[in-house]
């Protein structure tokens, strides 16, 4: 656990200490260690993973808090649906702290979402190279229309398995590795 902002988060880091640092937001309802086949295949590719768990009481602000408790200047962002959200919003205004991105599900906050709504129609365009993996015909919308708000390389992945497959985590797992090494 990391307190910041006067609240604990459940964060898991692991992986080797001299790693690149990947920096995963979980989903809503997912703790970090629900990620943890993927940490392992991240870890073998020697990459340092800090795992957040998803609580509504996160900002930028306080991930940045975060990162700056486990003294880690740089890191890939990854996303997952909630996580998202909230990797869309860093990578946007947070160039200073991020080398890539890679978002599962959720497009950037001026695109509207599978339910139509808009979630921040000001929010900045990102220029990081971004990865945008999509479990669904509606993801892939999404995805597409989110691209013109991304000022960097851009590729959109389609999940060839089901989510929490262990296809899925390793086609998760190879994405991640690429997109951090294409920085």
């Amino acid at each position: 656990m990391v307190t910041v902002d006067g609240f604990s988060v459940p964060v898991e880091v692991a992986g080797p200490d001299k790693g690149s640092v990947v920096l995963l937001l979980c989903a809503a309802h997912h703790a970090p260690a629900t990620y943890g086949a993927v940490c392992q295949r991240l870890h073998t590719a020697s990459l340092r993973t800090i795992a957040v768990g998803a609580d509504p009481r996160l900002t930028a602000k306080s991930v940045i808090g975060i990162l700056d408790a486990l003294e880690v200047k740089w890191a890939l962002l990854v996303g997952d649906r909630i996580g998202a959200e909230l990797a869309w919003e860093l990578a946007a205004t947070r160039l200073d702290r991020f080398i890539g991105l890679v978002v599962i599900d959720r497009g950037h906050p001026c695109v509207a979402d599978v339910s139509g709504v808009v979630r921040d129609a000001h929010c900045p365009p990102v220029e990081l190279n971004t990865t945008a993996l999509v479990s669904s015909s509606a993801a892939r919308t999404v995805a597409r229309a989110s691209q013109r708000y991304v000022y960097g390389d851009y590729r959109m992945v389609d999940l060839l398995a089901r989510r929490n497959a262990e296809d899925s985590t390793a086609q998760l797992a190879a994405e991640i590795v690429m997109r951090s090494s294409t920085w």
